[in-house]
């Protein structure tokens, strides 16, 4: 019980916390700054989670001093303890980190550093200690499903060519939707898509069995079967492997669970004897291929009659046959299961299926007989799960093989020199890599070193990879030996509580056998995996071995069912909604050895576990406000160790006895429905969602001045389809607003909430309705009545300009300010709800602990989260600048984006790039030595910054090789390209497996005629990758110097076997050819050249004109003619028409040589018009 006032309104905002939490990470992006998706998302999670830390320690405060304070929360609570020895882990890896700043605040692509870890946590861990009754519990899986929906809507959209949104990638093939990323859609989805399922089976249940099904039981029912479809079909729309291996895993544990809860409830009907086995076996043979072969039937019979009326390239057959299959299947099973039929043995049945379906997926993968047939249907993508020689499969063997090598005993990475270190020094913590890692978000400074070549060919040569795609090998990569083992521990107590307090672990010779097989199952997996694949490949098969442990375990469980003397205990009262946070959370695991965890998955993930742990040690009852009522799992001690899961049953047999038997209670003002103030809760909550996706989705790109039209213009036009008409993103408001009314409206029939009055949920409806709309359509007009007030702005100066990028930024304080909004009258809201208040208003300590604390969170929350995404929204809007060649302005830009991120060394590196663009424009010597002087500087902060980042040293380099260009004195150029030489030699010392940095260095030295280095270094890059054309195109640069044509003709054409396309090198071949005079030869390339790149108008002019040497007049003309057509207005044009009519005079076409000698003439410069005018003096006197 909440001791005073303050501290139930402390309890409300808490609870309103973590909603904002499970909504804002997948649904929040930002359009306005340059990143978008991750760091916009942490950045706002972190600052939720720092009130929501601020707000706790209140409350901790207010009933510390009150006496009343009771310890909801103790190191022996189920995953406390793994989740304790996480944080010391990421505490003491930071600090020891390549690179502590990063993995404190996290990098500039991710932003997944030790703050944003200890942010989940604290989310976790309030939601551990403060959820406690139905009603919270059903708010939040509802919000987690709800959320869901805009986000799958929103993929459909784009699937369909429908995105108001103009991004750069293509995003119909596979979805990107809020997360930027196909794989990370569908990564959260596969999370969202399992407590949506046992909403549907509760309702059907509650449809089923109870008494008296009421109109809200057939909405709820409805509405969650949409979401679930919409789900589906958003997930396969994102064509992403790694997430469909977590789906159908998920799936797997979700049937294999929900069989044993129906084998456990015949088991409670009629006891199982040994004896029973054999027939249960035979029944469930015979079910399962019976099933399939019905399915089967029906599947080839549609497929047959598709492909007879579809065209002959149409997948619609295969579409139609499975869908079929999967209606088939799913309604002989339904049947089976509502009428009570089988249920012994229908676990036998999908043991059976999932064997021919495992068979199945090895025949269609590599090396499988069907691989080729099903790359051709829609079963494409899922017949490339096991393709690890090419595509994206060879990429994660190849980081893996990198990653291994990271975590193996090395010579210590070698730091280079900066200001304050002019010599550089050794890793001084190499030896504890092994144990503590290389520091959280580390990876993509510390993996340079050992970047295999073979990567380069695979993906882009200038990235460096900043995870490796498998969660196994990134704990071991960021905090070493004490991570893997906190991961390990901590997802392996999700899997043996989860299976707990279901029942399905009991005390015995099982339970041993489980952990023999979790961790077994690891071993023998590693021990088949290593040898017949590689090394590397054990982080995957560490936790493919644990989940096939779990599922031998419970398939073994099934079994031993039949020799249990005892009576199956009565089912736990949160069975359905424990079995699909735990196959969620499966199916996560799964998922994120495939791919990358990211902000809403690993959000999703923290909220589960507390949900998990609360549900599942019967800690939630059914309400708060009774009067009188105590905490049952309150006042439980932690310290009953095994009894807790036997605890929770008996605690939630007496909740359902207590529901049956009691009164609802009096409301807490007379007068005042019972259901007004949650409902007004939850519709804030919803108006939130809507507020968010008018963030997403409002932008005034069409510069309109009445803030209504710019909403309606934003949901409703195209604008990068010619502006054409589309209501698909007001479909996705609108389906939002009124799902989330049946779903939490119905959810709170469910609760009981219109028990007083039962015809009021159609009034609460329409209250949540019209809230929920006045707020998300305010905030609305809030950010289009400042996108209006910006067109208004007229800058006119630089100093005006960078005032319209700070208002631009100024609309994510908008956001902001929305959240503290919605946090607050969201607490008071659920506080006027409860019904039994405290007396007491609140402790002086605490008041002044949350005055103090205020001041202070928002300083924290300013600085380290709003302005890190402002400075980023000023960079983007460098661009345009750039794009305009304006580089003082963008300088600005640049400028004042790191005046709001001072440490984020990725603005240096485009400032320093900037003034180097800048210092090529500039005339005058002295003004231009400043700004490169200037430009050194930034480079050089930068790589103070971050000292490892190659890209640093690499462009000091690159700058130095401009600058030698740029100057006119011989001997400051050769110091400027020994300074350059220095930094390539610190750039490949930290990237010493890149070859583009060992061509650049041979370049320079061929720049300055030192043909013996410029031969070393791009040796030493052949030897690193033989394969790469861009070093044969070098090799061939240094040859032809030396005028080594023979060897240099030799190794342009290695360049062109290696890639064809590469259009400079057949025009570097074309000349070389023509300075031998072999004339053909070099047309033959020049040919090529403009076959690949046709708009190249002095290529044709050259390729006429050796068309005309050769006598091929024609081809010479045709030529020509297109370099005129091309650019009639170039500068050579006068000579193009001088060429024409000389072949012209050759073909006997008088009157068209004399046009374009006249017209030579008028164009040509006044030093070649005496001759053009012979030429013409001459062509009359012939006709």
């Amino acid at each position: 019980m909440n001791s005073t006032k303050l501290s139930a309104f402390c309890d409300k905002v808490l609870e309103i916390g973590w909603l904002l939490a499970v909504i804002v990470t997948p649904l929040f992006f930002n359009v306005y700054s340059s990143r978008v998706f991750e760091p916009d998302k942490l950045t706002t999670l972190r600052t939720i989670a720092l009130i929501m830390a601020a707000v706790w320690l209140v409350r901790y405060i207010e009933e510390r001093v009150s006496g009343r304070y009771e310890m909801g929360l103790t190191w022996r609570t189920p995953l406390v303890l793994p989740t304790i020895f996480t944080v010391v882990v990421y505490l003491l890896s930071t600090p020891l980190s390549v690179t502590p700043r990063v993995s404190l605040f996290g990098s500039y692509q991710r932003l997944q550093g030790t703050y944003t870890t200890l942010s989940y946590i604290v989310i976790f861990l309030i939601i551990l200690e403060r959820l406690r009754t139905r009603a919270q519990l059903s708010r939040l899986i509802s919000v987690v499903i709800l959320n869901s929906l805009p986000i799958s809507l929103y993929g459909l959209l784009q699937h369909n060519k429908l995105d108001p949104l103009p991004w750069g990638g293509d995003v119909t093939r596979r979805i990107a939707s809020n997360m930027g990323n196909a794989i990370f859609v569908a990564a959260y989805l596969i999370m969202a898509v399992f407590p949506t399922l046992a909403r549907i089976v509760d309702a059907f249940r509650s449809i089923l069995t109870d008494e008296e099904t009421s109109t809200a039981d057939v909405f709820r029912a409805a509405a969650y079967i949409f979401i679930f479809l919409v789900q589906i079909i958003a997930i396969w729309y994102t064509q992403s492997r790694g997430p469909l291996m977590g789906l159908l895993t998920g799936l797997g544990m979700w049937a294999l669970l929900g069989l044993l809860a129906l084998q456990r409830a015949a088991r409670r009907e009629r006891p199982f004897q040994p004896g029973d086995l054999p027939g249960d076996l035979g029944r469930g043979v015979a079910f399962g291929l019976g099933s399939l072969a019905a399915a089967g039937a029906v599947a080839a019979f549609l497929f047959f009659i598709g492909k007879s009326l579809a065209a002959p390239e149409s997948s619609l057959p295969q579409t139609l046959a499975m869908v079929a299959a999967a209606l088939v299947l799913m309604g002989v099973w339904l049947a089976f299961i509502v009428n009570r039929k089988g249920w012994r043995w229908l676990w036998i049945s999908a043991l059976v299926m999932v064997v021919l379906f495992a068979i199945g997926f090895l025949l269609i993968n590599p090396g499988g007989p069907f691989h080729e047939w099903a790359l051709q249907t829609p079963l494409n993508r899922v017949a490339r799960v096991l393709q690890a020689e090419s595509g994206t499969g060879k990429v994660r063997a190849l980081i893996w093989e990198g990653g291994l090598q990271m975590i193996l005993p090395h010579d210590p990475i070698q730091f280079p020199p900066t200001t304050t270190d002019p010599n550089g020094h050794p890793d001084a913590f190499n030896v504890l890599r092994p144990l503590v890692g290389y520091g959280p978000e580390s990876m993509y400074v510390a993996y340079n070193r050992f970047y295999p070549p073979l990567l380069g060919h695979y993906e882009s040569r200038t990235a460096s990879p900043d995870r490796s795609h498998n969660e196994t090998l990134d704990s071991l990569i960021i905090t070493g030996l004490l991570g893997f083992a906190a991961y390990l521990w901590l997802f392996g107590s999700v899997f043996t509580f989860g299976l707990r307090w279901l029942g399905l672990l009991p005390d015995d010779w099982r339970r041993t056998l489980f952990f023999a097989l979790l961790a077994g199952g690891a071993v023998v997996a590693t021990a088949i995996v290593v040898p017949v694949l590689d090394a590397h490949f054990f982080c995957l098969a560490i936790p493919i071995g644990m989940v096939g442990g779990l599922f031998i375990y419970l398939i073994v469980y099934c079994f031993s069912i039949y020799w249990e003397p005892e009576a199956a205990p009565k089912a736990h009262p949160y069975a359905i909604l424990l079995t699909g946070i735990l196959a969620a959370l499966v199916a996560h695991f799964v998922e994120i050895n495939f791919g990358i965890a990211i902000a809403s998955t690993r959000t999703t993930f923290w909220a589960f576990a507390g949900v998990l742990v609360v549900a599942g040690l019967g800690l939630i009852r059914e309400r708060e406000e009774r009067p009188g009522e105590q905490r049952a799992g309150d006042k439980r001690r932690e310290a009953r160790g095994r009894e807790r899961s036997r605890e929770a049953k008996r605690q939630g047999s007496k909740q359902r006895k207590k529901r049956r038997r009691t009164t609802p209670p009096p409301s807490a003002k007379p007068g005042l429905p019972v259901w007004l103030w949650p409902t007004l809760a939850v519709a804030l909550v919803g108006g939130f969602v809507l507020g968010t996706l008018a963030y997403d989705f409002i932008t005034n790109a069409e510069r309109l001045s009445q803030p209504l039209t710019v909403i309606w213009r934003a949901l409703t036009v195209l604008p990068a389809q010619h502006s054409r008409t589309s209501y698909g993103a007001l479909m996705v408001f609108a389906f939002t607003w009124l799902m989330g009314t049946v779903v939490l409206i119905s959810e709170m029939a469910k609760r009981g909430s219109f028990r007083e009055r039962k015809n009021d949920w159609g009034l609460a409806a329409i209250l949540y309705m019209l809230v929920s709309l006045i707020v998300g359509f305010g905030f609305a007009l809030v950010l289009a009545g400042r996108q209006v007030s910006l067109i208004n702005a007229q800058p006119q100066s630089v100093e005006d300009v960078i005032r319209i990028a700070d208002r631009i930024a100024g609309l994510l304080t908008s956001y902001y300010g929305f959240i503290v909004f919605t946090l607050l009258v969201g607490g008071v809201l659920l506080f006027l709800g409860t019904r039994r208040r405290p007396r007491q208003n609140g402790q002086p300590w605490s008041v002044i602990t949350l005055i103090v604390l205020a001041v202070l969170i928002g300083a924290i929350a300013v600085t380290t989260n709003l302005h890190p995404i402002q400075a980023d929204i000023i960079y983007k809007q460098a661009e345009q600048w750039e794009r305009d060649k304006q580089w003082p302005v963008a300088i600005e830009h640049y400028k004042h984006a790191i005046e709001l991120a001072p440490k984020e060394d990725f603005y240096y590196l485009y400032l320093g790039r900037a003034y180097l663009e800048y210092a090529k424009t500039i005339k005058d010597t002295a003004l231009r030595d400043t700004v490169l002087r200037e430009t050194e500087q930034v480079l050089l902060q930068a790589r103070d910054i971050n000292p490892l980042n190659t890209d640093h040293s690499a462009n000091l380099a690159r700058m130095y090789r401009v600058w030698a260009d740029l100057t006119s004195d011989a001997e400051e150029r050769q110091s400027l390209i020994q300074r350059s030489s220095e930094n390539y030699a610190i750039a490949t010392s930290l990237s010493p497996q890149n070859a583009i940095l060992w061509n650049e260095w041979a370049t320079l030295y061929l720049y300055a005629g030192d043909f013996e280095q410029a031969q070393e270094k791009i040796s030493h890059s052949l030897e690193l990758d033989p394969d790469f054309e861009q070093t044969w195109t070098v090799q061939a640069d240094i040859y032809a110097n030396q005028n080594l044509i023979t060897e240099a003709i030799k190794a342009y054409e290695r360049a062109l076997e290696i890639s064809p396309r590469l259009v400079d090198v057949w025009l570097r071949l074309g000349d070389i050819y023509m300075s031998e005079n072999e004339l053909e030869k070099a047309v033959e390339a020049y040919e090529q050249a403009l076959e690949l790149s046709p708009k190249r108008v002095q290529v044709w002019r050259v390729l006429g004109s050796l068309y005309a040497q050769l006598g091929r007049l024609d081809d010479a003309v045709a030529a020509l003619q297109q370099a005129l057509e091309l650019d009639p207005e170039a500068s050579s044009a006068w000579d193009t028409h001088r060429l024409l009519a000389v072949l012209y005079s050759q073909l006997g076409q008088r009157d068209l040589a004399l046009s374009h000698a006249q017209t030579a003439l008028q164009l040509a410069p006044e030093d070649h018009k005496a001759g053009l005018q012979e030429i013409i003096v001459q062509l009359q006197q012939s006709k």
